[in-house]
């Protein structure tokens, strides 16, 4: 498996929730192993990544795993559900993990002059960065149109980023192994 195809793969586990939409229900695909495969592709990136970036990009997904094994249980789950503050403040490992990785994949693909995959994934990070925002604004300033809009954000860019993932996922640039060329048969 390429790395960024762990990665898309654990996107959706990620992005399937539970079927009822009530806070603490058991999830059958648990965000621990959708973060355990987005951790497993970001160690086959990582070559690609800027070298300095990485030890940051660990400990956001590792939050963002220890995070999500923690919602695993009902108590804790219904407790973040009592304030949207606390859920918001559960999502920023997520968000902003997905952020770092967008721009470090929109910098690798600028490094190779993929001018498709940089604009693509600079696009995603800068709606990241807006979702990321959009909390603090609705709560703290009041604005609600805000925090609609970074709902809608939120959904939208994490479905862009599987499919983002799927598309890029046999490109060098992105961790993709060098494919051998097949050998000519002897005259």
């Amino acid at each position: 498996m390429k790395p960024l195809q762990a990665v898309g793969l654990g996107l959706v586990l990620i992005a399937l929730g539970p079927v009822e939409a009530e806070p603490g229900t058991f999830d059958p695909l648990p965000d621990p192993l959708g973060w355990f495969l987005v951790l497993v592709g970001l160690h086959g990136v990582g070559p690609s990544l800027d070298e300095r970036r990485l030890p940051l990009l660990r400990l956001l997904g590792g939050l963002a795993f220890v995070v999500s094994v923690a919602l695993v249980v009902p108590t804790v789950a219904r407790w973040l559900e009592t304030d949207p503050s606390l859920g918001w403040a559960a999502d920023v490992p997520r968000f902003a993990f997905f952020a770092l990785v967008c721009h470090e994949l929109s910098q690798a693909a600028l490094r190779a002059r993929a001018t498709g995959g940089a604009s693509s994934f600079s696009i995603a990070a800068l709606t990241l960065l807006f979702v990321l925002a959009a909390p603090p604004l609705a709560f703290g300033a009041g604005w609600d149109g805000v925090g609609t809009a970074g709902e809608v954000a939120a959904q939208a860019v994490q479905i862009a980023l599987v499919v983002l993932c799927f598309v890029f996922a046999g490109r060098r640039w992105a961790g993709a192994p060098e494919v051998d060329a097949p050998e000519a048969p002897a005259a």
